[in-house]
């Protein structure tokens, strides 16, 4: 390091640290210059805004080559194109024994919704998501036939007003006169627990209620601790695009992203319309995302689920985990 600056190893390890995900190169590259965090490099120019070298990418990329990788850098194991991550960070997205269920809970004793406040703190919390999120009530949808709409309806969506970051020196209204604001819409599937006998057809239920979002995901309490199972669950989520976050609820901020989810520019503008057209809560959250205004957020809270405080959360753990207890 040289007078606080990075070199394109160190400003690897940072961007590693930041994301605090599984990623591929390209990808990893792409969050450091959309995080600024380039401007740290020893061979950036900060006034010029301009690199020394005619090939930073490929620069950065090298860092993560077999000869130059860094020891505290990890490849995710049976990802193409490869991913990485932090061995400190693999470890807490590693399936291990604190993702089980404490044995005297008992799973039928709560519901999978009674996840919902969970996993809204740490859509709101986490640096990668960063989001909004709110409950689809399914119950609330017109009646179509009997299983027509089956797997229609995701458990949750959530926003990550991207637009908002450029509210300074007139980069907002630009974007808002000549491009869209620039948005980002999850869909997630809650599950109490993840096993050989049912992880199929609850990764299938959670592609089929995602396909329309940009990033799809299949959220659980409980991952069966298998390595071969983990795996089998990775290939799946490569296959078809759809990520995996394991909740952990005796440390949220801990919960993790097994495996990232494809991102699709292009949302499946027919499944939105049907959705809207059937389930008024998707239809307010889409007007909500529209009626949004980043100078003044809190006046769309209420619209959006509630982010409960980490004293409110762990009392509300604490008082929903006594129950499934008894």
């Amino acid at each position: 390091m040289d007078n606080g600056k990075l070199s394109f190893k160190e400003l690897a390890i940072l961007a590693l640290k930041e994301a605090n995900r599984p990623m591929i190169a390209s990808e990893l590259w792409e969050f450091v210059l959309n995080n600024n965090l380039h401007y740290q490099l020893d061979s950036f120019d900060i006034q010029t805004k301009t690199f020394f070298g005619k090939t930073p990418e490929d620069s950065f990329k090298s860092q993560f080559a077999s000869s130059k990788r860094p020891e505290c850098v990890a490849v995710v194991p049976n990802t193409k194109p490869q991913q990485y991550i932090l061995k400190e960070q693999f470890k807490h997205n590693s399936i291990s024994k604190q993702s089980a269920l404490p044995t005297n809970i008992k799973k039928s004793a709560f519901h999978e919704r009674d996840l919902h406040p969970v996993l809204a703190y740490f859509l709101k919390h986490s640096d990668y998501f960063k989001s909004y999120p709110k409950t689809i009530f399914h119950e609330e949808s017109s009646k179509g036939q009997k299983g027509e709409d089956k797997w229609l309806y995701p458990d949750m969506v959530a926003v990550n007003f991207e637009y908002a970051n450029y509210q300074k020196n007139n980069v907002l209204p630009f974007i808002e006169k000549f491009d869209i604001s620039p948005i980002k819409i999850f869909s997630f599937e809650l599950k109490k627990e993840l096993n050989t006998s049912n992880y199929k057809e609850y990764f299938f239920q959670a592609a089929s209620n995602s396909s329309w979002a940009n990033e799809g995901y299949l959220v659980a309490l409980y991952i069966k601790q298998d390595s071969q199972f983990v795996e089998a669950l990775q290939k799946l989520s490569q296959s078809f695009g759809i990520g995996i976050i394991h909740l952990n609820i005796e440390n949220i901020e801990k919960s993790a992203i097994l495996s990232p989810a494809k991102f699709k520019e292009k949302m499946d503008y027919s499944v939105v319309y049907e959705l809207a057209d059937k389930n008024p809560n998707f239809k307010q959250f889409l007007k909500t995302v529209t009626d949004f205004a980043p100078q003044s957020p809190e006046r769309f809270s209420s619209e959006f689920d509630e982010i409960l405080t980490e004293d409110k959360l762990q009392e509300y753990l604490n008082t929903t985990l006594q129950a499934a207890c008894k």
